[in-house]
């Protein structure tokens, strides 16, 4: 019974490695903490505890084997005033020990559960570093020599979790004398996010391209809710319905918070070739772990202590009757987290606009991104929580008429999502042509 919880637990749920996803955008331990409220104090979980809580709570009718001393003692009864293990005549424990252990079993399983699976900047946590979504109508605009400024607001917020199926994550826990209780995961996610981007496109000339470099500073403000439910088979004591609830619930506030700071920035640097109707630049782009980040925390703005490589590409076509088509391309790899011990799968992120030019001031488009995950995570605790996203939305931008500035305002809706929220992706952009 132990290996079947155990297994369930580190392979269930954390296919739908969601829980501490950051907005779209820009972290999973592996043996993490949290804060739950057992009886009368809190207690830090980790996985190795609640492995041997779990034990103690399914070994049988051996109620002699107690829970780690230093974490659970002042919450259980005393050696002396254990009770010999029984039933009634459905099959539940009437044992005050057992009707005792029987609900810190059920959520310390699914505290591990989730926490293990951690939360999303899969990538571990689902997280990808990358703003999705970002680029817009300058991916076909002609760039010219000089320093731009892009001032950018998103705004990202998802009640949806999804797992490897597109479902809502859903894991079977069995708890001896109770039977096996589906454990459903909700929670909603709600991001802003500012960034502020500098843009220097330089004058000199490699291999016939003009040189260019690009920084981005995230800085991010998130707020996680979660809540974890189950639905008891008739005949379970209301004692035990209401403990199991009530931990069920702090189960999920411990798994929910709030958190501001900077993410972890993007620095590239590339080649671009630009002719009349199409231009195309080539070049390598990296996020250096700076953002905020702590492997115990439920919500992070940085993603984790790990540094991310990625290619990039960027190409766009435009025509006489003001259609053009754009997309700007990475694919990421990236290094192990020094504080977890995983090393996050590869992934692809693409961002794609198709616009109409009304006049020289007013476009009008659809924009949308593709996130996907080719390999798995590796090392620690890692999971087979590879993520997916697709989204699509309108867009309309307006660039003045000196060509020194321009505003867009852009929304996306996602689907077909694998192992992360789904939601929908809202842009607000100034771009300005500095000199």
């Amino acid at each position: 019974m132990v290996t079947a919880i155990a297994g369930a637990v580190r392979t269930g749920l954390k296919r739908a490695a969601v829980w501490r996803v950051s907005p779209g955008n820009w972290g999973r331990a592996s043996n993490p903490r949290v804060h739950v409220t057992f009886g009368t104090r809190a207690a830090g979980i980790r996985w190795h505890d609640a492995r041997r809580f779990i034990d103690a709570a399914t070994r049988g009718h051996d109620t002699t084997c107690s829970p780690p001393e230093d974490r659970w003692s002042d919450t259980m009864q005393a050696p002396e005033h254990r009770r010999p293990y029984s039933k009634h005549s459905g099959g539940i424990p009437v044992s005050i020990d057992r009707l005792r252990l029987m609900p810190r079993a059920l959520v310390a399983a699914a505290v591990v559960s989730l926490t293990a699976a951690g939360a999303a900047h899969a990538t571990e946590n689902s997280q990808v570093r990358a703003l999705l979504g970002a680029p817009s109508y300058e991916i076909s605009t002609p760039q010219f020599p000089g320093l731009y400024a892009q001032f950018w607001y998103q705004h990202y917020e998802a009640d949806k979790l999804r797992d490897a199926d597109g479902k809502t994550p859903t894991q079977a826990l069995t708890i001896p004398g109770v039977g096996s209780l589906p454990l459903t995961v909700n929670g909603s996610i709600k991001a802003d996010v500012f960034v502020p981007r500098l843009t220097w496109v330089t004058e000199k000339i490699v291999m016939e391209g003009r040189l260019g470099f690009s920084a981005a500073f995230p800085m991010v403000r998130q707020t996680n809710d979660f809540t974890l439910t189950t639905v008891l088979p008739a005949g379970v004591p209301a004692n035990v319905a209401a403990a199991v609830n009530q931990q069920l619930a702090a189960a999920g506030g411990a798994l929910s918070g709030k958190r501001s700071g900077l993410a972890d920035p993007e620095l590239a640097a590339y080649l671009d070739w630009q002719q009349d109707e199409s231009r195309v630049a080539l070049g390598v782009a990296f996020n250096p772990p700076m953002g905020s980040y702590d492997a115990d925390r439920p919500v992070n703005p940085g993603a984790g202590k790990y540094w991310t490589f990625k290619p990039l590409l960027v190409a766009s076509r435009v025509w006489e009757n003001g259609f053009a088509v754009g997309l700007r391309a990475t694919y990421s790899f990236n290094t192990r987290n020094d504080d977890t011990g995983v090393r996050s799968g590869q992934y692809l992120h693409a961002d794609w606009s198709g616009t109409y030019q009304l006049n020289d001031q007013w476009k009008f488009g659809v924009q949308g991104y593709v996130l996907k995950q080719f390999t798995a995570d590796r090392g620690g605790d890692a999971g087979a929580n590879k993520v997916q996203a697709l989204s699509a939305g309108p867009l309309v931008a307006y660039l003045a008429e000196s060509g020194d500035w321009g505003v867009d305002f852009k929304v996306m809706k996602e689907f077909s999502v694998r192992n992360r929220p789904e939601g929908t992706v809202t842009w607000l952009r100034l771009n300005y042509r500095l000199n």
